[in-house]
């Protein structure tokens, strides 16, 4: 079960280090690995196995060309689309 009810950080409006670094604090009860943006996808896989997050189908990263499209991805995944 995912400890918060929504994830509120888009990357629209954020760099890697401000996305991954919500994600941290977020998430804080999790091991949630930092890395920098080239290792984005590392930080996406180790995600996608957390408690937290197993519940939901976590995209695969390989199949995304940049973060923030992997990122939009996920945060619709886990928040349900807008109403």
């Amino acid at each position: 079960m995912a400890f918060q009810d929504v994830f509120p950080f888009l990357p629209q409006y954020m760099s890697w280090e401000e996305w991954n670094g919500n994600l941290l604090i977020f998430y804080s009860q999790e091991p949630i690995p930092f890395h920098p943006e080239d290792h984005w996808k590392l930080v996406a896989s180790n995600v996608a196995q957390l408690p937290s997050f197993m519940i939901y189908p976590v995209p695969d990263p390989d199949k995304f060309d940049t973060w923030q499209d992997w990122v939009t991805e996920f945060t619709l995944i886990v928040n349900g689309v807008p109403q």
